[in-house]
């Protein structure tokens, strides 16, 4: 499929001269923090920046201090994958629980119960599929409003 998609919307947490392009400098961009709707009430969830948008796929780095733990959840929009970077973080993936260390990686498939304990502070690089299409806007919408957009 040769069909180029144009972004039109913003991309929370991405700064907008960075949308559509082909090279992103990633490097040269600070995190900014999240709070995701299902994690309204926990403490230090997640610093993000996003890496890379298109119309099916959301690409970020995500810190999390040590201690920070996320409410059980599911995404019923899209499956994930994940990269541990650094640190350790307890993992529970539907009925698996397990301890995912620097250089490891691990899925949650659409639908799929999952949660994240941090043991030591995380950085992991992860990829959101949406296989409906419509990643930006499921996106924004469960990040919700970024409190100070990037210049």
């Amino acid at each position: 499929m040769n069909e180029s998609v144009s972004i039109a919307a913003a991309v929370a947490f991405m700064h907008p001269e960075d949308i559509e392009k082909v090279f992103v400098p990633s490097s040269q961009r600070e995190p900014l923090t999240i709070v995701p709707e299902y994690s309204r009430d926990v403490d230090g969830v997640d610093t993000v920046k996003v890496l890379m948008a298109t119309s099916h796929l959301i690409v970020f780095e995500a810190s999390r201090p040590k201690g920070a733990i996320d409410t059980l959840h599911v995404h019923p929009d899209h499956h994930s994958i994940g990269y541990q970077k650094q640190g350790r973080v307890r993992m529970r993936i539907g009925k698996e629980t397990r301890i995912v260390e620097q250089g490891d990686s691990y899925q949650h498939p659409l639908g799929v119960e999952h949660q994240h304990e941090v043991l030591e502070h995380s950085v992991r690089i992860e990829i959101k599929h949406y296989p409906g299409g419509n990643a930006i806007e499921s996106w924004n919408a469960l990040v919700g409003p970024r409190e100070n957009p990037p210049n």
